[in-house]
């Protein structure tokens, strides 16, 4: 039977997570994820490149090197708490968001599911990023309303900690481990470190 495809047809649960500590030879840690806004859109650009290596009058090799992650996200709207936090702004004594420099923007991990065309759902961490502060547009009301929705940037690198920059599991796939996705949105998700055996060598 015909395997039905995974192709992502919607988004939601936008969250983010500050992280706490990330160093070499450790393991990371996050805050719990918090909902960062109604999710709208992501594009994520990898921004890897591929050279090749020439020898012999021809290409003899390929070398592939991965790039600093940008994703343009679409959202509704930013809760003040949620601006203070993840832009390391702050909110003084009578409610109002003070908007500073970047000097003290930590990190954070952000992670969201999109449903598919086989009726389940692929989720996503990316594990270590900041997100810049955005664009604001205002326009006066019309005979018709348009409402203004936001867009945020940001950019993602790997962790210090293990060299992991993103991770995906999609919730129909047949080697899924039960209850890794029950707590997709309540910790962020941490790699199983375990080196697979290697395979035995064929029978002659």
């Amino acid at each position: 039977m015909k395997k039905a495809k995974k192709m992502p047809i919607g988004m939601k649960d936008l969250y983010f997570a500050t992280l706490l500590e990330d160093t070499a030879g450790k393991v990371a840690s996050y805050a719990a994820p918090k909902l960062l806004a109604g999710a709208v859109s992501a594009k994520l650009n990898p921004n890897g490149s591929i050279t090749p290596f020439f020898s012999d009058d021809g290409p003899s090799a390929v070398v592939t090197s991965q790039g600093l992650t940008e994703l343009e996200l679409g959202i509704d709207a930013l809760e003040k708490a949620v601006a203070a936090e993840i832009f390391g702004w702050r909110i003084d004594k009578n409610g109002v968001l003070i908007e500073g420099d970047s000097a003290n923007q930590p990190y954070i991990a952000l992670g969201w599911r999109s449903e598919t065309t086989d009726g389940g759902y692929k989720y996503v961490w990316l594990y270590k990023g900041k997100i810049q502060p955005p664009g604001e547009e205002y326009q006066t009301k019309g005979e018709s309303v348009e409402i203004k929705s936001g867009s945020l940037n940001a950019s993602f690198i790997k962790r210090d900690s293990d060299g992991e920059k993103k991770i995906t599991v999609h919730s129909n796939d047949e080697d899924l481990k039960p209850g890794v996705i029950v707590d997709w949105f309540t910790k962020v998700y941490e790699p199983d470190q375990t080196i697979p055996a290697p395979a035995p060598p064929p029978s002659k």
